[in-house]
């Protein structure tokens, strides 16, 4: 490593500090909201890397990634032992081997980053490149698991003023790149603080930009908050007592759309159509009100048969939304043919939902048109604008009581944020135990009701219609850019195999 950069990361060993850095990058995320802490913490990591070898580079940011996300989703422990009947020892071991699989992704990156580092101006953007692209293949590899990607900690204005131009990756370039020029400033070449000198002035200015526009009036909106614990939710001698709290509950909201949340009804569709659907479309009728719900569509005498997370949607107009993106291991079980006898052998329940694989359009609701999601999807950002332009409003229904009170709520929470500032969307967000809010077209909070309590959140909610630049194009733009980048990158080390030979030592 030069000695201009070895004051940087001198006196801690170089694996231990990656893991530090990863695990103090929670810092930037909900519920702590510290976005400088994303810079800092992957410039760290970029100084680690500098004149690395390959090997070590793996390691660094095999270790870098088990910090993050040791201390970022000890919530699947909770989830797994608690919830899913897991033994803790399988349900420890599982987890281990998930956080190992997510870290394995930032090893990766760190590897490929080492491989073609060039030891000049281009490295910072070429780090911020290697790093994006490793977690937009996390997002979507084996269905994939997008969850604390750097750009979530821009979920702050005026941070988040740059989602509905670039989304969650390119916002993950820019605090990336940003870490990594400042430290190659520190390095002697000050010239590499200029673009985020420039960043940071432009930011203010794009808040003013506006892509979209209202259509028509607003819409009050009530969002029934049952807190209804899984182990009471899902014992087969309390559906009347849930029933009755929730109906409990929406007479006392005065909201022309009214939202409960994910499975907020435990049971069949077929099983409610004798009584409590005829009921609930009287109410609609008689009250001129829109009703959404989560339930389970299927039928239960039919073992074969689909059986899908869905929320349906009763008013003026019936239908239903079909959950498309499952949980694994929550709601569905991947690879049955080799896991089921496992499962089997050691009496863990798992979940059999079925994916909806076709095109779900906007829900009609009053004068606006309803574009649903339903928990985890809302992680996915080609999912949620797929019903755009015809979406005019976003409804997320959720039930985080699977995680208790770990940071798991906040976490989603904030992907929310940005979901609606990306898609220039108000969303409503309706959950079992929290967080139920409202946030507004550009990413804020305009309001919330507390968790872990029963209670009804009145809201209005603007319409609005248009497109902002990442609905018309999504990830295109930003994956392109990043592309070009390594293809740079590989090209000049082609061209120059002796300007990037690899120096320092083993980690």
């Amino acid at each position: 490593m030069p000695k201009k950069a070895k004051w940087l990361v001198s006196g801690f060993p170089r694996w231990p500090a990656a893991f530090l850095a990863g695990a103090v990058l929670n810092l930037a995320f909900a519920p702590y909201r510290q976005p400088w802490v994303a810079p800092l913490a992957l410039g760290t990591l970029y100084a680690l890397l500098i004149a690395t070898p390959v090997r070590a580079a793996f390691g660094r940011g095999f270790a870098f990634g088990a910090g993050l996300f040791a201390f970022g989703v000890p919530w699947v422990y909770l989830t797994l032992s608690r919830f899913g009947g897991m033994p803790p020892p399988l349900a420890a071991l599982a987890c281990i081997l998930f956080i190992a699989i997510l870290a394995s992704y930032a090893g990766l990156a760190c590897m490929a980053f080492a491989r073609l580092q060039g030891h000049d101006g281009l490295d910072p953007w070429l780090f911020a490149a290697i790093w994006v692209l490793g977690e937009w293949v996390r997002g979507v590899f084996l269905t994939g698991f997008p969850w604390l990607d750097v750009g979530y900690a821009a979920s702050l204005p005026p941070l988040m003023a740059w989602a509905p131009l670039v989304g969650v990756l390119g916002l993950s370039f820019l605090l990336t790149a940003a870490g990594a020029l400042t430290v190659n400033a520190l390095r002697g070449r000050r010239r590499d603080l200029l673009p985020v000198l420039l960043m940071l002035g432009v930011t203010p200015a794009l808040a003013g930009l506006s892509f979209v526009h209202r259509a028509g009036a607003p819409i009050t909106a009530s969002l029934v908050q049952g807190d209804v614990l899984p182990t009471v939710k899902w014992h087969p001698g309390m559906l009347r007592m849930i029933i009755r709290r929730y109906l409990r509950l929406t007479a006392k909201s005065d909201g022309r759309l009214v939202i409960w949340p994910e499975t907020a009804i435990p049971t069949y569709s077929h099983q409610l159509r004798r009584r409590f659907i005829p009921y609930m479309q009287h109410l609609a009728r008689v009250g001129g009100r829109h009703f959404l719900f989560g339930l389970i569509e299927g039928n239960a005498n039919d073992p074969n048969g689909p059986v899908y997370n869905a929320v349906m949607s009763i008013g003026r107009h019936d239908g239903f939304y079909r959950k498309r993106h499952l949980v694994p291991f929550g709601e569905y079980l991947p690879w049955p043919a080799l896991l089921t006898p496992v499962l089997d052998v050691l009496h863990i329940p798992m979940a059999s939902f079925t994916p909806w694989h076709g095109a779900e359009p906007p829900l009609p609701v009053a004068h606006a048109r309803v574009g649903v999601s339903i928990c985890y999807e809302i992680a996915y950002g080609s999912l949620v604008t797929q019903g755009l332009p015809g979406a005019t409003l976003l409804v997320n229904v959720s039930d985080d009581s699977w995680y208790g009170h770990s940071n798991e709520a906040a976490q989603q929470f904030q992907i929310a944020q940005l979901r609606a500032a990306e898609a220039g969307r108000d969303m409503v967000i309706a959950t079992n135990d929290g967080i139920t809010a409202l946030v507004g077209h550009t990413g804020r909070i305009r309001a919330r009701l507390a968790p872990f309590r029963e209670g009804v959140l009145t809201v209005v909610a603007q319409p609005y219609v248009g497109l902002t630049p990442y609905d018309r194009f999504g990830n295109t733009g930003v994956l392109v850019m990043l592309a070009l980048i390594v293809a740079v990158a590989a090209w000049r080390r082609r061209a120059s195999p002796a300007s990037v030979r690899r120096g320092g030592t083993p980690g």
